[in-house]
């Protein structure tokens, strides 16, 4: 499927999965599928272009993709990032990363989210709420991490070229 094909959130989930596979393109460019092995060094942020171009994303650009998608088809959506916690001045760069972006879009008085970055739960999603998607996500995303809290924001924009410690940064900017 092409982008000029989608008509529908149904065909975006289509293309993300025809095109686009779960992994990270680190500052040289080169690929790295289905591995976060030194994610926190090496990542930085796609232009929407890259995810294109290099068929790869994580969670962070490929739910920037999906947004602009959604935003083609003129349907309401919004990002958010789940995340335990990391201080601006956190920098432990040989831990694992703790963070899950994900879209929500709104249609016929409903909440839906598109999940693609999470191979494991690929699908369309339905809510009555945005309350209610939200916290089921994020419960989701507590219990994987052992019951710790994961705070949850809204974003509007993924900068590109930020390290993941400066997408982390940017997106407790948005806490404030």
């Amino acid at each position: 499927m092409e982008i000029k094909n989608i008509k529908t959130p149904q065909d975006i989930l289509t293309f993300m999965t025809e095109n686009i596979e779960y992994g990270w393109l680190d500052y040289k460019k080169e690929k790295h599928i289905k591995t976060m092995k030194n994610f926190r060094k090496e990542y930085r942020t796609q232009s929407l272009q890259e995810t294109l171009k290099y068929k790869i994303g994580c969670c962070i650009d490929q739910v920037y993709l999906m947004h602009f998608l959604l935003n083609k088809l003129n349907i309401k959506n919004k990002m958010f990032c789940c995340r335990i916690y990391e201080s601006d001045d956190y920098n432990n760069l040989e831990e694992e990363e703790h963070m899950h972006c994900f879209v929500l879009y709104y249609k016929n008085n409903k909440v839906y989210q598109i999940e693609h970055p999470n191979f494991e739960k690929i699908g369309i999603y339905e809510f009555n709420s945005e309350k209610e998607a939200i916290d089921t996500i994020v419960t989701y995303y507590i219990n994987l991490s052992g019951g710790k809290d994961r705070p949850t924001t809204e974003f509007f924009d993924v900068p590109i070229g930020l390290s993941f410690k400066e997408f982390n940064n940017y997106i407790n900017s948005l806490d404030n």
